[in-house]
């Protein structure tokens, strides 16, 4: 009777210790598999909800010639339009980007919106964009990393980047994003966002 006793319990503690170690097993099987289908890139979406182009992994407003962000306690996402030379395409993108800054509505004062550009705007200009920041562009200005990374195609097409209140920049748009586009991907930025 003794025996037949001590070969039950033997056989609940086996049954025991294999649950235990399917128990434990089961999380670092999932971690393994999901890691290896991250990185192998299978069931990867093959399309992204974004209109701009994305950068992967992100450039930094340094590359554009900025100083380093100093955090503060005024954080805004900036909109940085890049045009070497201001002239009828550039003036067109800055008259966009007011009316796209408008529409944001609420969401308006969290944006800012700088011009880099090695031509001064004319003084109606000025006027008519008050709430535009002007930065001179150094022809040096531009770090390697930008140029070897964004197609010089759109480096001429007065590109507007979008920064975070970090400083990181990873997005940007083409004139081929109107500003249904732009809104649309900013209005998810800021939505996501719990900076700026």
């Amino acid at each position: 009777m003794s025996e037949v006793s001590s070969s039950g319990d033997v056989e609940a503690v086996r049954y025991s210790r294999t649950q235990l170690l399917i128990i434990l097993i089961t999380p670092l099987l999932v971690l393994v598999a999901s890691t290896a289908l991250y990185f192998s890139g299978l069931m990867l979406p093959d399309e992204t909800s974004n209109k701009g182009i994305l950068l992967t992994p992100v450039l930094s407003v340094t590359d554009l010639g900025y100083p380093e962000v100093v955090i503060g306690t005024e954080r805004h996402w900036t909109l940085i339009q890049l045009s070497p030379t201001c002239a009828d395409s550039c003036s067109e993108r800055l008259y966009e980007q007011r009316q796209m800054h408008i529409a944001l509505s609420k969401l308006e004062s969290r944006i800012e919106r700088v011009l880099l550009t090695q031509t001064p705007l004319a003084q109606d200009e000025v006027v008519q964009y008050p709430r535009l920041q002007v930065r001179t562009l150094a022809t040096d200005d531009l770090s390697a990393e930008l140029l070897s990374r964004i197609p010089a195609a759109d480096l001429a097409d007065d590109i507007v980047f979008v920064a975070d209140p970090f400083g990181n920049i990873m997005l940007y748009f083409t004139n081929a994003h109107d500003y249904r586009a732009q809104i649309s991907d900013l209005k998810k930025l800021l939505k996501l966002s719990t900076i700026g």
